[in-house]
C-alpha cells in the first residue's frame, strides 16, 4: 500500500512504538490521527485523547477521525498493556482490563473502520502483537493469550475481507526498548531476560520495519528477525523450549 497521502489512525501514540510509528509514517507523507489516554498536540496531526477501554470513546475516536479526514485508510491497533503474574493467581480486574485493551478494543475499532474500507475497496488493519503471539511466555501467560487472540483475529480478518481488496498485517516485536515494562499492570519480568536486552530492537527500527511492511502489503512482520529462531524452536522442539522457559520462571519466583 502506498503510504503517502494515506490517512492512518494510530492508537497508543503518546510514546514508544506508537510515537515512533507516528514519526515514521509522517515522514513518509501519511496524514495521521493519533490517540492515547494522554497525548500532547502534534501539528498538523489530529489528536484525540481518551481511554480506549471505553466503547463510547472508541466510537467517538472513529467518528472524529472520519469527520476530520473523511476516511481511514490504515488502522494501527498499537495500544496495549502487560501483566506479569501467574495465570492462576492473576487479579481478575487487571486481567479484564488487559483483554479489553489488547483484544476487544482492536476488534471493536476494526468493526467501526472496516465497513468504510470495504466500500472503497481499499484499506489495511495493522495489529501490533508480540513474539508472544507465537510463543507462550509462562511469566507472561495471559498477555500471551491476548496476543495469540490478536494473531487469529488478524488472519481471519484478512481472509474475510480479501474479496474487497483489504489487507490485515500482524506485527510481532521481540523485546523493544520502550517503557512498556515500567507500565505493566502487575509484576516484573524474570531478571535473566533483562540481561538479554542487548539483543533487543528500538522503537524507531521497529517503526521502519512496520512501515516497510505496510508499503509491501505484508501479511506479517516479525522484528528483529532473530525472533524466528525462537519460533522455529517452539514449533520443532517444544519440550526443550518449555524446559528453558520453566527454568526462567522457577528462578523468577
Amino acid at each position: 500500500m502506498r503510504i503517502e497521502s494515506q490517512v492512518a489512525l494510530i492508537t497508543g501514540a503518546s510514546s514508544g512504538i506508537g510515537q515512533a510509528l507516528a514519526a515514521e509514517l509522517s515522514q513518509r507523507g501519511a496524514r495521521l490521527a493519533l490517540t492515547a489516554r494522554s497525548i500532547t498536540p502534534q501539528a498538523p496531526h489530529l489528536i484525540v485523547p481518551g481511554d480506549l477501554t471505553s466503547p463510547d470513546f472508541r466510537r467517538h475516536l472513529i467518528e472524529t477521525t472520519l469527520a476530520h479526514y473523511g476516511r481511514i485508510d490504515i488502522l494501527i491497533n498499537n495500544a496495549g498493556v502487560g501483566l506479569y503474574q501467574p495465570s492462576w493467581q492473576a487479579d481478575d480486574a487487571a486481567v479484564r482490563h488487559m483483554f479489553e485493551l489488547n483484544v476487544f478494543a482492536p476488534v471493536h475499532l476494526a468493526q467501526l473502520t472496516v465497513p468504510g474500507m470495504r466500500e472503497r475497496h481499499h484499506g489495511m488493519v495493522v495489529n501490533i502483537g508480540s513474539i508472544a503471539s507465537k510463543v507462550t511466555l509462562p511469566w507472561f501467560t495471559l498477555y500471551s493469550a491476548t496476543k495469540h487472540a490478536l494473531e487469529s483475529f488478524t488472519d481471519g480478518l484478512r481472509m474475510e475481507n480479501a474479496d474487497a481488496g483489504l489487507q490485515a498485517m500482524l506485527v510481532c516485536p521481540g523485546y523493544v526498548k520502550t517503557k512498556f515494562q515500567q507500565n505493566v499492570l502487575v509484576g516484573r519480568p524474570p531478571d535473566e531476560l533483562a540481561s538479554g536486552r542487548r539483543f533487543a530492537t528500538t522503537a524507531p527500527a521497529l517503526a521502519r520495519a512496520i512501515a516497510d511492511g505496510i508499503a509491501r502489503d505484508r501479511r506479517q512482520v516479525l522484528h528483529p528477525a532473530a525472533g524466528w529462531a525462537l519460533v522455529a524452536g517452539w514449533r520443532t522442539v517444544p519440550l526443550l523450549i518449555e524446559r528453558v522457559f520453566q527454568k526462567l520462571q522457577r528462578d523468577h519466583q
